[in-house]
């Protein structure tokens, strides 16, 4: 009986991420439009390729890292590469970020990206009500604080939502003077 050594399913995974993330690195100009100019200067105060080259340069050196690591485990006598389950797992998982870039524009980042992790979470078998609200609510609220007033890039929101954050943002950090110059 002849024993054949296949991936397994880490191996396919590390590989895909880590070809996606350096050919994602590489054509990055088609990626990412070219940022608006005003009178010869750009309207944001970083390029708008930044972001995404940190990621997919992050997930690129981080996925080469688990196949170097893994190196001696990547081969395995059995055929352990993908179950049925797995395999819709993964389908979900391609729909849910499918909807994601679809909804992003017309619902805004905060909805968008809580309905998305809701789903992620309960495909990852996450069944708590509790967590999952939590998780799906308060990171968007970070990511976007985060991504608007540290980094500076715009990111699209419905005008309602985007008033609340600056209505609260704004209100939190604003400091009372007196005639005299000291702070309240």
């Amino acid at each position: 009986m002849k024993i054949v050594k296949q991936l397994t399913a880490e191996a396919w995974l590390a590989g895909g991420l880590a070809l996606l993330g350096i050919l994602g690195f590489l054509f990055m100009s088609q990626l990412v439009a070219a940022p608006k100019l005003l009178f010869g200067r750009s309207l944001t105060a970083i390029p708008p390729s930044l972001f995404p080259a940190i990621v997919l340069g992050a997930m690129a050196i981080l996925a080469c890292l688990l196949l170097y690591s893994r190196r001696g485990s990547l081969l395995d006598e059995e055929s352990r590469t993908f179950d049925e389950g797995a395999l819709l797992r993964i389908v979900m998982l391609f729909a849910v970020m499918v909807f994601y870039a679809l909804t992003m524009a017309p619902l805004g980042f905060f909805i968008s990206s809580a309905l998305s992790m809701a789903a992620v979470a309960w495909i990852a078998g996450n069944r708590s009500i509790l967590q999952i609200c939590a998780v799906s609510i308060i990171s968007p609220i970070v990511l976007y604080v985060v991504s608007t007033r540290g980094l500076a890039v715009s990111l699209p929101e419905l005008s309602s939502i985007e008033f609340l954050y600056a209505r609260i943002l704004d209100s939190s950090s604003a400091v009372l003077i007196d005639p005299e110059g000291r702070s309240q």
